[in-house]
């Protein structure tokens, strides 16, 4: 499936993918929610989404497609080439991250390889696609962004060993709206205990790493 804002570049990408005896187009989208909605009908083995297309996608479906992304290879393409566009394809679920002027062999590989087709790394992927794998095979990809500012001040606190009570003092909160965000923030990353939080809240850089793992 394709997703991105220009019909002409979809439209190009179709054509090249079309002439592939082992690859077929099954869908083509403008959006992030369009490609969630529509993966549900037509269960793609890849999604090809334009990066810039996170930029106007809320909050609600960055979750949802990083949800979806593990059961389906999504493979990023970009223009920028920098650890800010990584961070955000990490944080979306990529399994894969490619610049928007690799070569059409080279798009056609990234997209068997994100699919599970072929096994060797694919030519033309960005350089920092081996720290993509690395953050992505140590469960690294929750990024703050995922989580409000408050969430995130409630995790961090949580994570220092702080009680709901202390948390619910230090923010001036009632303890039913600390409850709260502790419940969110846990739903959001799919975290279900103490220790799991505090070991998240660090690879989120909402703790230095030396910090000892509450029980």
């Amino acid at each position: 499936m394709l997703a991105d804002g220009h019909t002409l570049f979809r439209s190009g990408m179709k054509t090249l993918i079309a002439a592939e005896a082992d690859l077929e187009v099954v869908a083509e989208v403008g959006s992030v929610q369009d490609a969630l909605s529509v993966a549900k009908l037509v269960t793609p083995n890849a999604l090809v989404i334009d990066m810039d297309l996170l930029t106007s996608a809320d909050e609600q479906s960055l979750l949802a497609l990083r949800l979806a992304a593990r059961s389906m290879g999504v493979l990023f393409l970009t223009m920028h080439d920098s650890p800010e566009s990584l961070e955000k394809a990490v944080g979306a679920g990529a399994r894969g991250y490619m610049l928007k002027n690799s070569g059409p062999a080279q798009l056609l590989a990234g997209i068997r390889q994100v699919a599970g087709r072929e096994d060797q790394s694919a030519r033309g992927l960005s350089l920092f696609t081996a720290d993509l794998k690395a953050l992505a095979a140590s469960n690294s990809y929750p990024r703050p962004s995922v989580l409000t500012l408050r969430e995130q001040e409630v995790m961090r606190l949580l994570a220092e060993g702080r009680t709901v009570r202390e948390v619910a003092t230090e923010l001036a909160l009632s303890i039913k709206t600390i409850e709260a965000h502790k419940l969110n923030l846990m739903r959001k990353l799919d975290i279900h205990n103490r220790t799991t939080l505090t070991e998240v809240a660090i690879r989120m850089g909402l703790l230095p790493s030396q910090s000892p793992i509450a029980s």
